[in-house]
């Protein structure tokens, strides 16, 4: 696979390693990247939309005579649109939204492979498919549960929150500090939310001066790299629960993106032996995605051969002491939602 773009790689080790049931691999993936190739823009929307709503209101200041010059009536008219971004409330309503999507995607491979397996017995479906909505159900509340660094998603949401009013803050009263035409500085906003630090170190080298570090180069660039950092723990969460209550589920393989110039974490998770394969973990000891943010790798369950699964799925069902591990399944998983 040498000289293969990175997506196509992996694309042809998922084919490799779920063998017979490839086309639910390939579609659980093709979920996972159709939701986030949508984010970037879904995210700088945001940024946008609000940033768009602090420069309408300092025009409609200027018409109602606050000043042809920024002053500090424009700064204390403005606190309420500064902290009334809709920034938090709005990434909190797209991450509920897509952290949902993503541990479907995550969870599609082995509810696929199951349901497949199970359509061929005398099982009834039914139990199945509400265990593997329950397990993606706890899999979404494991995702608001997680801290990093002793913070919930939910203090990391609102930090970018906070973020973006004090950088929207500096360049006002930057504007307030030299007197500048309202109107310039509504336009300023309006830029460096769209092309970032670089645009107004072009259009502004005076004022960029003056502000230093004080502005992030991309607003809105942590924002996404959170919501891009939690989908994919989403998509891992939806992986590892779903595989849970499988059958046939023998181990998770951590799968190695093209995109690792430099070796890090995710080459020893995709190099580990742990008896079952090259970088296939044990159930119970999955480790968890991402291993750092923009993480491009990915999980996938490995599951028994398919026939001696069925043999041995055949041989429990007329004498189910003959294996342990399915009466187990059938007892803690399928009769306890059934």
């Amino acid at each position: 696979m040498a000289g293969l773009p990175s997506a196509q790689q992996i694309l042809e080790q998922l084919k490799l390693i779920a063998g017979p049931y490839a086309k639910f691999a390939l579609a659980s993936r093709k979920k996972y990247v159709d939701l986030r190739l949508r984010q970037d823009q879904a995210v700088r929307s945001i940024y946008i939309r609000a940033a768009d709503k602090v420069a309408k209101e300092i025009r409609r200041l200027k018409r109602l005579g606050t000043g042809s010059e920024m002053n500090m009536r424009y700064m204390v008219a403005l606190q309420d649109s500064l902290r009334q971004t809709g920034i938090g409330e709005s990434l909190t309503e797209l991450l509920q939204k897509d952290i949902v999507k993503a541990v479907d995607a995550g969870s599609t491979y082995s509810m696929e492979v199951t349901m497949s397996q199970i359509s061929k017995t005398k099982l009834a479906k039914q139990p199945v498919q509400r265990s593997f909505f329950r397990a993606n159900k706890q899999a979404v509340e494991a995702c608001w549960a997680r801290t990093e660094r002793g913070l919930h998603l939910s203090d990391r949401i609102w930090q970018k929150d906070e973020k973006y009013r004090k950088a929207m803050t500096e360049i006002i009263q930057d504007g307030v500090a030299t007197g500048e035409d309202p109107v310039e500085t509504a336009r300023q906003l309006e830029k460096y939310v769209r092309r970032g630090k670089k645009t107004l170190a072009v259009d502004y080298p005076e004022m960029m001066e003056r502000m230093g570090n004080r502005i992030p180069q991309d607003i809105s660039y942590e924002a996404l790299r959170l919501v891009r950092t939690e989908t994919a723990a989403a998509f891992g969460e939806g992986t590892i629960a779903a595989a849970s209550v499988s059958p046939s589920y023998k181990g998770m393989k951590w799968v190695l993106s093209g995109s690792h110039p430099v070796p890090d974490i995710c080459d020893e998770l995709a190099n580990a032996d742990h008896g079952l394969g090259k970088g296939v973990w044990p159930p119970g000891q999955e480790p968890p995605m991402p291993a750092h943010p923009n993480c491009l790798c990915v999980l996938i369950s490995v599951h028994e051969d398919t026939d001696d699964f069925m043999q041995r799925l055949n041989e429990w069902t007329k004498n189910p002491q003959s294996h342990p591990d399915l009466e187990d399944w059938y007892t803690n998983v399928y009769s306890e939602v059934a």
